[in-house]
């Protein structure tokens, strides 16, 4: 009897150890496929985040490129307006320079040259003492044998100089100052000029003079207003088409296109087939291809 409770006791062990066994080994599995899904998930997950990552640097990279394509777009309209101005401004000193040595042999009279009328002393101011940011404001002292001339400067400085009774000289001395470059000095010395001499032979290149140094001098507004002076005074100069031209000119360099327009496009129909025109015409065709 013992011995069949024994048996039977063992049998009730072993079979308890396969059920806890079973139940581990269902757990195990079960924990496996836990396990699995779980991973399969994280997997799931990092591929969504590094789908996204990439997606966030390729549109970083393309915005950094439309960046780049725009500065460069930029850098190139910079280059372009910098080789416009240089062009523009090496245009103006082409042009004052052609004025200057066309003149350079004597003095102008009425558009011509006359090489016997002046001499080649005199000095109109005391170059070293003038600043260069001076204004165009004299006064004139005249005594019995002199004249004495004082320009103003922007600083409050005044600068006094003796100046001849000759016209000739006087013209002579403000051209000279034209020449070497003292536009500054030049505009004092022609507004002078203009002051004493106004009904001198050489007022109207006078005139002229005074605007031509006012715009290499970049003062567009004074400018304008000193090529308006030689149309409006004297009428019958042969300086009155390049006065014109230069009026055309002068509006561009302010911006104001439709009016240069309308001046060089008078200007060509008024003197065909001359330099002023052909002048004229390119910066016309400039304007077309700036778009203004």
């Amino acid at each position: 009897m013992e011995k069949i409770l024994g048996m039977n006791f063992a049998k009730l062990l072993v079979t308890l150890v396969l059920m806890q066994v079973s139940t581990m080994a269902g757990a195990h599995k079960a924990n496996n496929a836990r396990l699995d899904s779980i991973d399969a998930r994280m997997q799931k997950v990092e591929r969504i985040a590094n789908s996204q990552a990439l997606v966030n640097m390729s549109q970083r990279i393309d915005t950094l490129m439309r960046e780049i394509q725009q500065l460069r777009g930029e850098n190139e309209q910079l280059t372009h307006e910098l080789n416009t101005l240089k062009t523009r401004q090496r245009e103006q000193f082409l042009d004052i320079d052609r004025r200057l040595q066309s003149s350079s042999s004597g003095t102008m009279v009425n558009g011509s040259i006359d090489n016997g009328t002046t001499g080649t002393d005199g000095v109109f101011l005391d170059n070293s003492s003038v600043d260069q940011n001076q204004t165009s404001s004299v006064s004139v002292i005249t005594s019995t044998n002199q004249q004495v001339v004082t320009a103003t400067t922007t600083n409050g400085a005044t600068v006094a100089g003796s100046a001849s009774n000759d016209a000739a000289q006087d013209y002579k001395n403000a051209f000279t100052l034209l020449k070497q470059g003292k536009y500054d000095e030049s505009i004092v010395a022609f507004n002078y000029f203009l002051q004493v001499h106004s009904d001198s032979k050489y007022a109207a290149n006078a005139q002229y003079w005074l605007a031509e140094a006012n715009y290499v001098s970049k003062k567009y507004p004074q400018a304008l207003t000193e090529f308006s002076k030689v149309i409006e005074r004297y009428p019958a100069s042969s300086k009155v088409a390049d006065a014109k031209l230069k009026l055309g000119f002068t509006h561009y360099e302010l911006g104001q296109y439709d009016e240069s327009r309308i001046e060089l496009t008078r200007l060509r129909a008024q003197f065909p087939n001359s330099s002023v025109a052909s002048l004229a015409q390119q910066r016309l065709e400039r304007m077309a291809r700036e778009g203004h």
